[in-house]
């Protein structure tokens, strides 16, 4: 899925742009690889003039030849639009946990570095009650002229009681399904049904070979509904897999129940081991387009085991679908992500949002872990923001010349959105300094960059590289407890490129 989010300036037009400036006209990582790597993320190094081959590799450019300040005009600002997935799509951390867990090294294709960024939670603080905040970090790096810079774009705080929601089970029954995948795929139901309040409304249907609607337009009672729990518990894996139908079905039965007040979601529990075809695609797409009224989105739940699992379904649909995308490693994965983060794989907080951010001219992308970027917003599609959750940009920006910067200089940064429902139109802007940016406290940044390291560490596993995401660990810490940081220095150490000092 895409999440895009516009960086620009208000206070600057678009035309005012140099190409030369940012590095690229357009760079998308991940485009043109196969479905079951995903596209890589994150790292991509932008060349001075020319963007990057569709893989997103580095390939094709120097990404470290010098640009020359002298052809960059002073006058026209840097305006990029950036994009990392959305912030509820969060399956690849957690599938590569698996695999370390079992001593099975990750393929670097399934590492996407912006799914990293939304799993491991970035704490920024929350803005009043239907409010959007902005949050920029600068820390300068070792090289004269290079700076990480991270963008913290946060939601308010899920508001109690949420509104009613209807939801929409496509569980996967096909024989493959057998064992602890089938497992996890009850545990799901369960923590939603746990979630669940009285008056929202459900509907199953199960699919194999044949599809069958176990449920239609049922009330629940409240929290843990008995009848739906029965449903769950009673589902058995045999047969084959007819994905298609068992889609046409489950949202034929959230359509007939779609409420326009609504939450309306359509949760799809698979191993990834279906194929989803460009029928079943357009059918996703259509269901989930904004025109009038809130779409039908999907959220996809990759049930693993992970060394069979293929990442792709799960990829492509929610793509399509502009819904929450996770795996489960475990069944208590299952609580995590849909009891503990319900509102933010569920709800919708903003609609569109749109991020820009304007430079100054001397700068350049230099490095870049989301999913595209580009001087064009028209490339870059807007994406809905959760409650309780913060779309992050992870970047690193260059200077044609460390002489040139000049910390009285300003960065702007403008998120525009719609409210849900009312689709009423909003902004906010924040323009601060280099020299402010750099002299604040950042601790989001050093743990942003921690994550990041962790993640471009699996995809060229080495063990300086190791090493090294493991001091920005404990630099990010800084003496604090950070249960999510112990994890990954617990996975660091399981890979067979850790060497222990």
């Amino acid at each position: 899925m895409r999440k895009s989010i516009l960086l620009g300036s208000a206070v600057f037009t678009l035309a005012a742009v140099g190409i030369a400036a940012c590095g690229a006209d357009h760079a998308e990582v991940g485009q043109g690889m196969p479905n079951y790597a995903g596209g890589s993320s994150g790292g991509q190094a932008a060349p001075p003039t020319a963007p990057p081959p569709p893989d997103g590799n580095d390939a094709g450019a120097d990404a470290d030849a010098p640009f020359a300040c002298e052809s960059l005009d002073k006058d026209s600002p840097v305006i990029l639009y950036l994009s990392a997935d959305d912030s509820n799509s969060m399956g690849s951390p957690v599938q590569i946990r698996e695999l370390l867990n079992m001593g099975i090294t990750p393929s670097a294709n399934l590492v996407r570095t912006y799914e990293f960024l939304n799993y491991y939670r970035i704490q920024y603080p929350a803005p009043p009650a239907g409010e959007l905040s902005i949050l920029p970090h600068m820390a300068e790096t070792a090289v004269p002229g290079e700076i990480d810079l991270q963008l913290g774009v946060r939601s308010f705080d899920a508001v109690k009681p949420r509104r009613p929601i209807t939801v929409t089970f496509v569980l996967d029954t096909s024989g493959s399904m057998d064992g602890e995948p089938i497992k996890r795929e009850r545990a799901t139901v369960a923590a939603i049904a746990q979630s669940l309040a009285e008056g929202d409304i459900v509907n199953v249907v199960t699919w194999n070979t044949d599809n069958n609607v176990v449920l239609a337009g049922h009330k629940v009672t409240g929290p843990n509904d008995e009848q739906l729990l029965a449903k769950a518990n009673g589902i058995q894996a045999s047969g084959g897999t007819d994905l298609s139908s068992g889609l046409a079905a489950g949202y034929k039965l959230a359509e007939q129940h779609y409420g326009a007040g609504r939450i309306n979601r359509v949760i799809l529990i698979s191993d990834g081991g279906a194929n989803v075809g460009v029928t079943d695609e357009g059918l996703i797409g259509l269901q989930s387009q904004d025109a009038d009224k809130e779409g039908i989105y999907l959220v996809g739940v990759g049930a693993g085991p992970a060394e069979y699992y293929n990442d792709g379904l799960m990829d492509a649909v929610t793509d399509k679908g502009r819904g929450a995308y996770v795996y489960l490693d475990s069944t208590a994965e299952a609580t995590r992500m849909f009891v503990d983060r319900f509102d933010e794989t569920m709800e919708v907080a903003a609609r569109g949002v749109q991020v820009e951010i304007t430079l100054p001219w001397y700068m350049r992308m230099y490095k870049f872990y989301g999913e595209e970027y580009s001087t064009n917003p028209e490339e870059i599609e807007p994406q809905h923001l959760a409650p309780s959750d913060a779309m992050i940009f992870n970047q690193v920006v260059k200077a044609c010349d460390a002489s040139v910067l000049n910390m009285d200089d300003t960065v702007t940064v403008v998120a525009r959105w719609k409210t849900p429902l009312t689709y009423q139109s909003r902004e906010v802007k924040v323009t601060t300094t280099l020299a402010e940016l750099l002299a604040a406290p950042s601790p989001q940044l050093a743990k942003g960059k921690a994550i990041v390291a962790y993640a471009e560490a699996l995809k060229q596993p080495s063990a300086e590289a190791f090493t090294s995401a493991l001091a920005q660990i404990e630099a990010a810490k800084a003496g604090a407890p950070d249960a999510e940081l112990d994890e990954i220095a617990a996975l660091i150490k399981k890979h067979p490129s850790y060497a222990a000092p």
